[in-house]
């Protein structure tokens, strides 16, 4: 009897070792559910692990996207102004932020030129201006006019004898002298309006009426 019980107690020990200290599953290698998650996680990225700069373009799309040719793309990225993500890769916000500082820069160039050119022409006035002058094709506008001024004035003294050299008889004399004024009055009417229109810049000369009588 003594023997039955001990090798009883034996067989319950042996089934208890099979129940409890055989090997789990994650000992024998098999993988749990959390594991397998684990796993699959690591291996799909989340979105928006590029930094923020959007999904990849090709230069074509890019292209599209700015309304200039691919070329055009691939050309501003070897210019630097676009950076590339891979072969014909570039990465949306990488695509419109590099074309808005192109087009800036552009634009500040091509101010800074027409600046530049404005000074440049205003020098070349200058130096044709001091050219003219020293080879007397451009003179004061004042000492012009007091020129002018003094061979008008001698002009009329000089018209105002001729009746009394023409003739003795009066009434032929004054109608020699109503003529005579005529004619000054609108010379001095034409010199006037051109005198205006220098001091205006213009270059159009309006005709002198001839005499009417």
């Amino acid at each position: 009897m003594e023997g039955k019980s001990t090798a009883g107690k034996g067989l319950k020990m042996a089934e208890d070792q099979r129940v409890t200290g055989g090997p789990t599953g994650a000992a024998q290698g098999r993988e749990t559910p959390a594991g397998a998650a684990d796993r699959g996680g690591a291996n799909n990225a989340p979105a928006g692990a590029d930094g923020g700069r959007g999904q990849l373009l090709t230069s074509n799309l890019a292209g599209r996207l700015l309304m200039i040719s691919a070329e055009r793309v691939r050309q501003l990225a070897k210019e630097g102004w676009i950076e590339k993500a891979g072969k014909d890769q570039f990465y949306l916000v990488d695509v419109v932020q590099g074309y808005i500082r192109f087009r800036n820069d552009s634009e500040r160039r091509a101010t800074k030129s027409a600046s530049a050119s404005r000074v440049s022409d205003a020098r070349a006035r200058e130096v044709e201006l001091r050219i003219a002058e020293r080879e007397r094709r451009l003179v004061e506008l004042s000492e012009m006019i007091a020129l002018s001024d003094q061979l008008v004035g001698m002009f009329r003294a000089e018209l105002s004898g001729l009746p009394a050299r023409v003739t003795r008889d009066l009434q032929i004399r004054r109608t020699i002298e109503t003529a005579i004024n005529d004619i000054l009055d609108r010379i001095a009417d034409a010199a006037v309006s051109r005198a205006g229109m220098v001091a205006e810049g213009s270059d159009t000369k309006p005709p002198i009426a001839p005499n009417a009588a």
